[in-house]
């Protein structure tokens, strides 16, 4: 076995990428790489006993060249005996469509492609052939765009089913080893051209930097692997302190402000729940140092919310800030409240003697009969309700209460509110009211709510 082939096994081995059997996917452009890609997977599966298949995807944007590849990969696969697959789409038509690059449409297409052929087929792994040359593309190409330690990582040599074998091997060393092994391959056209921005940096940058380091790819690939661990570590703390420290989507404001910045930047963006830019992070920590209980802060897509010692990112599926219609319960009764993630039911029942437990719930209330006004009704609050909270003294206004209580200021108009004719008589989560209390052996009407 060549020295290369021998490091690009030590590396797969490295990062655990090769099933001991089944389907390998190789991902064949016709390109240098990718034969090489090919050539290099073909020797491996001889001695490690998984089946190497290839994939081919068709962009359609070089006219009779894309063809060409095409056909050039089909022919080489039947001479070699491995299965050929391959795929095509109208990337131009899917590039307006969607208002992307051609160059990020023609990636999306592509490995849709590969993925669905992956699932059809059962493949255990999907090789592309990102080399070391292409590593450091990318980290330049990030490092202009402003990206922290995961984008300045570079290409990750393994993402799901996903594996890059060749990414610790230079340009150079497979020219080489396709001259060595009569390895055939075509030329891009379009890899000469600077109207895309990676073939500028490509064709630009590069030679000056390698002009101060001609190493530059192999040390771009020692920076990306020092920065990948790094990256890795520091997203692990961030990932406990989300299980250990948050509900859901909701974390302590305080306790994310005590965060290093490298640990609470990460804590955001993964409860945001993609990447975000160093501005809107900051704009979070702001909010979640804001001295006032109830502010809010808009993100792409998404809403950050500052709801007293807490702050929800809340992606727009959160309860509705409308409130909710209100309801006539009556005797035998059940009601779904979607709005306030509720199910409200009313029965009348005998009191027993332990009503004075039941006086206390804050989501299950009695009533005596005929001490009500009127109409009973389950509403959301209304500009100067008021009520005195059985065992407490004096009355005070549910604004009063909401905050005492501290209510965030968007859910108030989904705390369902029991009333009648003459006013309040509960709030679901604050208590009931000192009227129409029951005694035993009162007939009364008991409502109760669950979470659904």
């Amino acid at each position: 076995m060549s020295e290369l082939l021998n490091s690009i096994l030590e590396y797969a081995d490295e990062h655990e990428m090769l099933p001991e059997s089944g389907l390998v996917l190789v991902c064949v452009s016709g390109g240098a790489d990718s034969m090489c890609l090919l050539e290099a997977m073909l020797h491996i599966s001889y001695e490690r006993g998984f089946t190497v298949g290839v994939a081919h995807y068709n962009h359609g944007l070089r006219g009779d060249e894309s063809d060409r590849d095409e056909a050039f990969v089909r022919e080489y696969c039947e001479a070699c005996g491995a299965a050929f697959y391959s795929g095509d789409g109208d990337v131009r038509g899917y590039a307006r469509s969607s208002g992307l690059g051609i160059e990020t449409a023609a990636r999306d297409m592509r490995y849709s492609f590969f993925m669905d052929l992956a699932r059809t087929l059962g493949a255990e792994r999907i090789a592309t052939a990102h080399t070391a040359d292409d590593n450091a593309e990318t980290m330049i190409l990030n490092l202009a765009r402003g990206a922290g330690a995961n984008g300045l990582s570079g290409i990750p040599p393994k993402r799901g089913i996903i594996i890059r074998p060749l990414l610790r091997a230079t340009r150079d060393e497979l020219m080489r080893f396709a001259g060595e092994r009569g390895i055939p391959y075509v030329e891009d056209s379009t890899n000469s051209l600077d109207v895309f921005t990676r073939n500028r940096i490509r064709h630009s940058v590069i030679p000056v930097l390698k002009g101060i380091n001609p190493r530059l790819s192999e040390a771009a690939t020692a920076a990306s692997e020092l920065l990948r661990a790094d990256e890795e570590f520091i997203s692990d703390i961030a990932d406990l302190f989300i299980t250990d420290c948050c509900a859901g989507l909701t974390a302590d404001a305080g306790d994310v402000l005590k965060l290093p910045f490298a640990v609470s930047s990460r804590v955001i963006r993964k409860l945001y729940g993609g990447s975000l830019a160093l501005k809107h992070v900051k704009a979070v920590l702001e909010l979640c140092g804001h001295g006032s209980p109830s502010a809010s802060l808009s993100l792409p897509g998404m809403t950050v919310r500052r709801e007293y010692d807490r702050v929800v990112f809340d992606s727009g599926q959160a309860l509705d800030e409308g409130g909710f219609a209100q309801v006539f319960p009556s005797d035998g009764d059940s009601v779904i409240i979607l709005a306030a993630g509720l199910k409200m039911s009313c029965k009348s029942v005998a009191c027993s003697d332990k009503i004075s437990k039941i006086n206390k719930s804050l989501t299950s209330f009695l009533f005596k009969s005929d001490d009500i006004h009127g109409k009973i009704a389950v509403r959301p609050r209304r500009e100067g309700d008021s009520v005195r909270l059985f065992g407490h003294s004096g009355t005070k206004t549910l604004k009063k209460l909401f905050i005492e209580s501290r209510v965030p200021l968007r859910r108030r108009p989904l705390v369902p509110v029991i009333a009648d004719d003459a006013g309040v008589l509960a709030v679901y989560g604050l208590g009931a009211g000192d009227r129409a209390v029951p005694g035993p052996g009162d007939v009364a009407l008991q409502i109760e709510f669950e979470e659904i």
